[in-house]
């Protein structure tokens, strides 16, 4: 099923010079060249009900990442206490999805309170993935899977990980130069490690300020996307997100994917695309991926019902502007 989002026609009607000059302003101050996005076509998925041993089940979904035709998701656990970290497995022609609990354990095998796995990549060989406390500044460990050992129903330890005394929510692999790229709490920073999870960087203030990330609030705080997910595909770093500010003004769209080259150079390139809503629901608001030249989008918990949305790459590149979003409030600028 094919959506395609539009703006609905206003009734014919005689306007006041006082009504004809507004209009007349608006478009002046939100010129049309995105548009909310609002000529994408964004085709709508089926994704089987979440069941876990034979139950229905209720997770909060967190990453996407497309492997081989399988759709792969991680969530965090609801239904249950303590809550779990979780990576689900599915496709399209699937009835069901193969379970694993990746939620780290202590010393005496106990479950930690690791219990929220942030967006996910691939590097080919094995899945990154981040699992964090809950809570804002918590204690997280990366941790890196064979794709090879994602086998259904036997358990899945990780051949990699290493503690980050910081949230992590997102996580993208850049298997040459062989980077991982980090996004803590409302992208506060971006820290940068190699693949064995030596620090090489942190991006955080005026770097990230230029390239429209971080949502920091306060008086000394900064309008931004908090990126939900990202990934590196060839030498394009794609982050998807809700734009925040406090210029924010109810009622736009507040998702947001954007694509850079050259990420950690002075020199970088950015395009920005805003992302229509679908049937009220933000598409950015949690995990993202890119495949081909699709873009597919999983904004919704996981249950009985649930639903991927993709849209065209191309499509997207012809509704984005140059650089990252406006901090204004215009329709061509993020909020939420």
């Amino acid at each position: 099923m094919v959506v395609r989002c539009s703006i609905p026609a206003p009734e014919s009607r005689r306007l006041s010079w006082g009504a004809a000059l507004y209009v007349a302003s608006a478009l002046a101050l939100f010129p049309s060249p995105q548009c909310w996005g609002e000529n994408l076509a964004v085709e709508v998925l089926r994704l089987p009900p979440l069941r876990i041993d034979g139950r229905p089940a209720r997770a909060h979904t967190q990453g996407l990442e497309l492997i081989g035709g399988k759709y792969l998701v991680t969530a965090r656990r609801e239904d249950v206490h303590p809550k779990q970290a979780l990576l689900l497995r599915t496709d399209a022609a699937a009835t069901n999805w193969d379970v694993w609990d990746i939620t780290p354990r202590d010393a005496s095998g106990a479950p930690t309170a690791l219990d929220h796995p942030g967006g996910m990549q691939s590097d080919g060989t094995r899945l990154w993935i981040p699992v964090a406390e809950s809570r804002q500044h918590g204690p997280a460990v990366i941790r890196a899977f064979l794709l090879s050992d994602l086998q259904p129903g036997r358990p899945l330890k990780p051949v990699l990980e290493f503690p980050v005394n910081d949230h992590i929510g997102s996580i993208a692999v850049s298997p040459d130069p062989g980077l991982l790229f980090g996004a803590n709490w409302e992208t506060e920073l971006v820290y940068v490690w190699d693949l064995t999870g030596h620090l090489q960087r942190t991006l955080k203030d005026g770097e990230l300020e230029a390239r429209g990330l971080g949502a920091v609030p306060g008086l000394a705080g900064r309008a931004g996307i908090a990126v939900q997910d990202s990934k590196v595909i060839g030498d394009r770093f794609y982050a998807s997100g809700l734009f925040r500010s406090p210029q924010w003004e109810p009622g736009a769209p507040a998702s947001r994917l954007c694509w850079f080259e050259r990420f950690l150079e002075p020199d970088f390139n950015c395009r920005t695309v805003t992302l229509p809503r679908q049937g009220g629901i933000e598409l950015a608001r949690e995990a993202m991926a890119v495949s081909g030249s699709l873009v597919y989008f999983l904004p919704g918990d996981l249950g009985t019902s649930n639903r991927l949305f993709r849209v065209a790459l191309p499509d997207l590149a012809k509704a984005s502007i140059p650089g990252p979003p406006p901090t204004t409030t215009s329709p061509s600028a993020g909020r939420r």
